[in-house]
């Protein structure tokens, strides 16, 4: 059973409308899922089972429940439920209160755990204008949180209390299908918040999905409207998906979008030349499927990395040069009116900058055999720029796998310091002269 697209858009028409329009969910029992309370961190199973013996409902929401049906581990674990937030509060008192106008609570646990909890929302803090936004039209029910949420396969709730599947938007039809497909009209959802689109290709670059067919025309039909959303909430988003292992088929899918081409518009001009946006992008391809492979090793590599990685293989193709031969003179500016749109900070811009001249460095004492500068090594980028270096001259597949080894190694946590028992100094009684006999 899954929801047609003409009843959904006619409920974001009416974002007021009464639960009984939405239709009947699906209900999988236990015996009928792959869902085990093993799989789920010991401090969310605390914090869902406290909020169903005190009453209230309490589900396992979103990326969680679609990570365990596909049996991945999840990255981490939201819970809704129909609590308010003052009331979760008093549930936790290892808990705070956070948010403006969809507020929710962060309980923590020793050892640094967070769990967040929410309450049922009637709809995205994206969607709606200020008047729906009053404070009685802010919490809804389980199905009305589903209907608000972005993807079908993110609508998926995991009820503690009978430990069933609820699909309220046919999120489990798309999982055995392998569809990314959002709830609702595309189009409505990409023109209230177009970072969605973003999202679509996420999911579909991290899961291998194919994207519905309407959801990939709206993408391409609405794909200027990206750039109406805040700068630096499209840079986290990007930067997110640099850093997700999946880089390399979300920027294949970025590219041929033209996703990429509306949030950086020095790629616009390159898409006329369909040659060179073919080698643009497998050479982007080839780059990033190696940063995706030591990313899932575990290594950790700055925001910086990323960016220099996307931007020197495009410049170096544009003016048809190998890295190493562009002129300096030209970096600077590039590099400026390329982040421009993103508004990337002073001190950013000049840590991709240095990042990016120590890896031409590198490069050309690697072409020429000659020894590294001792001074070149003393930089703080300096490990990540022989690294870069070493992706664009195009290494063997063997070095590469053997810094994923090292990167897959944990050293082990260092000892505490013994504790040392403060000696007392040696102490003198005061003697007081006797008087004389």
């Amino acid at each position: 059973m899954t929801v047609s697209d003409q009843a959904i858009s006619a409920l974001d028409d009416a974002p007021m409308a009464l639960e009984e329009t939405y239709p009947q969910p699906i209900v999988v029992p236990r015996a009928e899922h792959n869902i085990s309370r093993a799989h789920i961190d010991v401090e969310v199973l605390k914090v869902l089972y406290r909020l169903h013996h005190q009453g209230y409902q309490a589900f396992l929401v979103g990326g969680s429940v679609r990570d365990l049906l596909l049996a991945r581990k999840p990255k981490d674990f939201d819970i809704a439920t129909d609590a308010h937030p003052q009331e979760i509060r008093r549930l936790f008192r290892n808990s705070r209160v956070i948010g403006r106008r969809f507020r929710l609570v962060q309980v923590f646990f020793k050892g640094g755990k967070v769990v967040e909890v929410s309450t049922f929302r009637r709809r995205s803090e994206f969607d709606g204008t200020d008047d729906l936004l009053a404070p009685n039209n802010t919490f809804g029910t389980p199905a009305e949180d589903a209907h608000r949420r972005d993807l079908t396969i993110n609508g998926l709730f995991y009820n503690i209390a009978d430990f069933s599947i609820i699909d309220y938007v046919g999120g489990l039809a798309d999982l055995r299908n392998r569809l990314i497909r959002v709830i609702g009209s595309p189009e409505v959802r990409f023109r209230r918040d177009p970072v969605r689109m973003l999202r679509v290709l996420r999911h579909a670059a991290r899961t291998g999905f194919a994207i519905d067919a309407a959801t990939w025309t709206a993408t391409l039909d609405q794909r200027h409207l990206i750039r109406l959303c805040n700068p630096s909430r499209v840079r986290d988003e990007l930067l997110k998906d640099f850093k997700s292992g999946a880089s390399a088929p979300f920027l294949d899918l970025m590219l041929s979008s033209g996703l990429l081409a509306a949030i950086l518009p020095f790629l616009e001009n390159d898409r006329q030349d369909a040659a060179l946006l073919a080698a643009q992008r497998s050479r982007l391809q080839g780059i990033f499927a190696r940063v995706d492979s030591l990313i899932q090793a575990n290594l950790s590599c700055s925001e910086s990395f990323f960016w220099t990685a996307f931007l020197m293989p495009c410049l170096a193709l544009t003016l048809d040069l190998p890295v190493q031969e562009i002129p300096p003179d030209t970096v600077g500016p590039f590099v400026e009116q390329a982040l421009l749109p993103l508004e990337f900070a002073p001190g950013r811009r000049e840590d991709i900058l240095l990042l990016w001249l120590t890896t031409v460095q590198v490069l050309r004492a690697l072409g020429s055999g000659q020894r590294l500068p001792a001074r070149l090594r003393r930089r703080v980028c300096f490990p990540e720029a022989w690294l870069l270096a070493h992706l664009l001259a195009g290494a063997p597949e063997e070095f590469f796998q053997e810094i994923a080894a090292q990167a897959a190694i944990t050293p082990p946590a260092p000892a505490p310091p013994a504790s040392k028992k403060r000696r007392r100094g040696r102490q003198f009684r005061s003697r007081k002269k006797m008087p004389p006999s």
